[in-house]
């Protein structure tokens, strides 16, 4: 049961040359040469590549120089929120790079756990996991996925999914990263979205769930994947991934011109300092 690609040619280009092309070229334009070694998971944006691929481009030029086998794609459901987590147990993720394997014996052994499910309408309809595949199959094209859908996001439901990935993964963590899918703050004006996004990269690089909760539930700001971000806090310091790095900021305004609106988009990662 394959997955078909569902926003080729709007999120991102809709053949395989232009698409290639289009992340090789970001990939080359990461200015930060820096190599991290040992990372856990990075945040990427999701929108249209447009308007987030280059931000993006900056945490997969980082996992580009890890080895690794398994990847664990955390995104936030935006048009179905009646389940807690949905686990993607297709057999493959198609893009027009070709198809990605799904670990389904992972998914398998996540799907015996209480609040985990499959819900194949959900997932047939998100853009936020999808738009992450070209992007790894582009850096490591052998590599097989673990795909979750975070449907109800609350900082409890965040703890109980790191506390299930950590009894299923911790053994062949060495050999896996994750990938959390998430945007920030959503059209307020330039100003304000920078301010709510800095304050949001502070918690995240200082590795603060408490504040970070505490500042999403008083809305001072906001990530649509907020869910998966405390997640990989919460295995980081399960796992003591004591490292965090802030690879690149931006926001829709910076490429389109329009100030008063927009999207903020950040890539970041967790890694282990030894």
């Amino acid at each position: 049961m394959i997955r078909k690609a569902k926003v080729n040619g709007t999120f991102y280009p809709g053949d395989a040359k232009t698409l290639r092309k289009t992340i090789r070229t970001f990939l080359e334009q990461v200015t930060t040469k820096q190599k991290y070694q040992n990372i856990l998971g990075v945040i990427a944006p999701h929108a249209g590549y447009l308007y987030s691929g280059q931000c993006a481009a900056y945490s997969y030029s980082a996992l580009s120089k890890e080895n690794f086998k398994k990847v664990v794609i955390i995104a936030p459901s935006h048009r179905f929120g009646n389940f807690q987590f949905s686990v993607g147990n297709f057999s493959h993720y198609e893009t027009p790079l070709g198809t990605v394997a799904v670990d389904q014996d992972i998914c398998s052994k996540l799907l015996q756990n209480d609040g985990f499910e499959f819900a194949p309408a959900a997932h047939n309809s998100e853009h936020s996991l999808e738009v992450q595949i070209p992007f790894l199959q582009f850096i490591n094209p052998k590599a097989t996925i673990i795909p979750i859908l975070v449907g109800r996001q609350n900082p409890e439901s965040s703890h109980y999914l790191a506390k299930v990935l950590n009894a299923v993964l911790d053994k062949q963590k060495d050999s896996l990263r994750f990938v959390i899918s998430s945007d920030l703050s959503h059209y307020y004006s330039s100003e304000l979205a920078e301010e709510k996004d800095e304050k949001l990269a502070q918690f995240v690089r200082a590795q603060d769930i408490n504040s970070l909760v505490s500042a999403i539930r008083q809305r001072e700001v906001e990530a649509c994947g907020f869910g998966g971000i405390i997640t990989l806090m919460d295995l980081a310091k399960r796992w003591n991934y004591t490292g965090s790095e802030l690879l690149h900021y931006t926001h829709s305004g910076m490429i389109s011109g329009d100030m008063t609106q927009v999207v903020g988009y950040l890539s970041a990662l967790y890694h282990k300092i030894i």
